[in-house]
């Protein structure tokens, strides 16, 4: 199980090879036309990766700040505050563990980032920059529409967790031994999440009694966070070349945007990493769509949806962005289904 992850990389990568072979020929349509527009990727995708990134140090102290004592009051911890916001790998990770007041509450915290935090964080703001206008309102149904099954998802694998007696490490640390075993209850599961559940019960109730309402107000913030993001990326690359808020103000407070000797891994990078991964993704789910239409014209069938909308979800399940490729040739029902399920899945 733990090397489906690796085949699929493969496949990818082999895909990446064809259509680099491809674009030989042809760059502008078919294979080599995927190939080509997976590496062109990394420009739309740097903006809002790069803003996300280098606010990281005050998205941090504002989350905390502002809606862990909320989290706190409700019989929750502030670490789940911190990853509802934060995906775990923008910063997130590190960021519970400072504030979790029990491990428990730290692995519930990871679990909720890789779906809450992930979306708001990174697949809102890539997804606006992807997706046509045309398709905003159905990204914003469907996000929201997924973000209502969060508490369910985090539920059920704290109780796969809890029941399995998983041991973790009780640091953050990628080779320290997992000697620590889980103390996990369903009472302290529920506790937890109870900050979800309220916030999600509420967006039901907004997208039951006023849909058109809720849609315009997504877009909103989306507008709004992608306007702010471009703002600090391009303060960010004035610092970055002239230093002139840190001599101005005698200090910069974001984080670096480009690879540096405190980590060589930042926003630059990781778009980077994103566009050369979307070179092969992108292929492939051209060559799914191609050569296995009819599969996917039956799957879709049994699951209510067209063939695009099954690849979709087989897409999405290996990589949101790859959906996000798919989302313009689909009917408005299936781009918010792959949309909603691509919020726990992808």
């Amino acid at each position: 199980m733990e090397n489906i992850g690796t085949y699929i990389i493969w496949i990818i990568m082999a895909c990446a090879v064809a259509g680099a072979i491809a674009s030989l020929r042809d760059e502008e349509k078919g294979l080599g036309g995927e190939f080509i527009t997976g590496l062109h990727s990394i420009g739309p995708i740097f903006i809002p990766v790069a803003g996300i990134m280098a606010a990281i140090p005050y998205l941090s102290k504002f989350i905390n700040a502002v809606f862990g004592p909320l989290y706190n009051a409700l019989g929750s911890d502030a670490a789940i505050a911190a990853t509802t916001f934060i995906a775990v790998d923008m910063g997130g990770y590190q960021l519970a563990d400072a504030l979790a007041q029990t491990r428990e509450a730290w692995v519930i915290a990871m679990v909720t980032g890789y779906m809450a935090g992930a979306t708001i964080v990174f697949s809102i703001p890539v997804g606006l920059a992807m997706l046509d206008k045309r398709d905003h309102k159905y990204m914003a149904l469907g996000v929201m529409a997924g973000i209502l099954s969060i508490p369910i998802g985090v539920f059920v694998t704290c109780i796969i967790t809890m029941v399995t007696n998983v041991q973790v490490r009780d640091i953050v640390s990628a080779n320290a031994d997992a000697a620590y075993v889980l103390a996990l209850s369903l009472g302290g599961i529920l506790a937890h999440l109870t900050p979800l559940i309220i916030f999600c019960l509420a967006m039901a109730v907004g997208l039951w009694l006023v849909p058109s309402i809720m849609v315009r107000g997504f877009l909103a913030f989306g507008n709004t966070m992608t306007a702010t993001l471009k703002l600090v990326l391009v303060f960010s690359i004035v610092e970055y070349f002239t230093g002139a808020f840190s001599t101005i103000l005698g200090g910069w407070g974001f984080d670096p945007i480009i690879a540096d000797t405190v980590d060589q891994f930042r926003a630059l990078e990781i778009a980077g990493y994103i566009g050369i991964m979307l070179c092969g993704a992108f292929p492939m789910v051209y060559l799914i769509q191609k050569h296995l239409a009819r599969p996917m014209e039956a799957i879709g069938s049994k699951l209510g949806l067209e063939s695009n909308g099954a690849a979709g979800i087989l897409a999405a399940a290996a990589n949101i962005l790859a959906m996000f490729r798919l989302i313009g040739d689909m009917r408005a029902k299936d781009k918010v289904l792959c949309i909603a399920f691509s919020v726990c899945a992808a």
